[in-house]
């Protein structure tokens, strides 16, 4: 993990600059990636390139808490100036309760209020 600082943006959530290793699954595909920023309700993911899809499936490893697997709707993407990609997604309401409580519980620890 590294760069533990909230943003200092007006969000209904806060959210949490953390690097942390994911995947994104769309159909038969995994890829790769890593988390930007997280809230309790919605990811930020980088990575080289991301298939089209409103619905996805994202794991993310929470350190101590290991992989979550959430149902995510895509919110937006946006393509960046090293060629690079960022999706942005909220987790949907179909999302693991079990998820959405490691989430809470890792931001709990390392969230600064």
């Amino acid at each position: 993990m590294s760069n533990l600082e909230p943003h200092e943006e007006r969000r209904a959530t806060p959210r949490l600059d953390v690097q942390l290793p994911a995947r994104l699954h769309v159909g038969d595909d995994v890829i790769d990636t890593q988390t930007i920023d997280i809230s309790h309700d919605a990811v930020l993911i980088g990575g080289d390139d991301f298939p089209s899809a409103s619905e996805v499936h994202i794991e993310i490893e929470l350190a101590e808490l290991g992989w979550q697997r959430l149902a995510a709707d895509v919110v937006r993407r946006q393509t960046i100036g090293d060629g690079g990609v960022r999706m942005a997604a909220t987790f949907a309401e179909a999302a693991t309760a079990g998820g959405r409580t490691a989430i809470a519980a890792f931001l709990a620890r390392h969230l600064v209020q």
